[in-house]
């Protein structure tokens, strides 16, 4: 993965991280936007409490480790759908908002992008070495071990043999 790709990640996390920590800290205004939505939804699914604070803290705890993970550069596809679920309930809720609410257009628009980046982190295919750099490393790894046999053998052939008697009398 290359340099930049690794800062653009860190990027992306970054506005999860502290959106996250922020609702840690305060999460009832989440809660009362999401609260209309939690009902309908705990009526078909009754394993998802009913507790809105709970579960935008829930999503919080989930939102800040997901940011870690895509900070830190590990398991970035997982971390990315995550982060990617735990949006999707405050853009409902930011659909929902006032038709003449700016403030709430302009932060659904942003998560729309954050969402969009997420869903490219996730489904970024797999960069493979080159066939090139892959032969190389292979005729160096057999190189090597070629190099150390050989040095092994050399090492054989000039040990100077050591009597049993000499080495039975040296242990005492």
């Amino acid at each position: 993965m290359g340099v930049l790709r690794k800062q653009l990640q860190r990027l992306l996390a970054a506005p999860f991280i502290v959106d996250s920590v922020e609702t840690l800290r305060d999460p009832q205004p989440r809660a009362d936007a999401l609260a209309p939505f939690l009902g309908r939804i705990h009526a078909y699914c009754p394993q998802i409490p009913d507790d809105p604070v709970s579960v935008v803290r829930a999503q919080a705890v989930a939102g800040v480790g997901a940011g870690a993970m895509l900070l830190v550069g590990k398991g970035t596809r997982v971390a990315s759908v995550v982060m990617a679920a735990q949006a999707v309930p405050s853009l409902l809720a930011a659909a929902q908002g006032r038709p003449g609410d700016a403030a709430g257009r302009d932060s659904a628009v942003k998560d729309i992008g954050l969402l969009g980046a997420l869903m490219l982190t996730a489904t970024e295919p797999v960069r493979r070495q080159p066939k090139a750099v892959h032969d190389a490393r292979e005729k160096a790894a057999k190189a090597a071990k070629a190099a150390k046999a050989a040095k092994a053998a050399k090492a054989a052939k000039t040990a100077k043999p050591v009597k049993a008697a000499k080495a039975v009398n040296a242990g005492r």
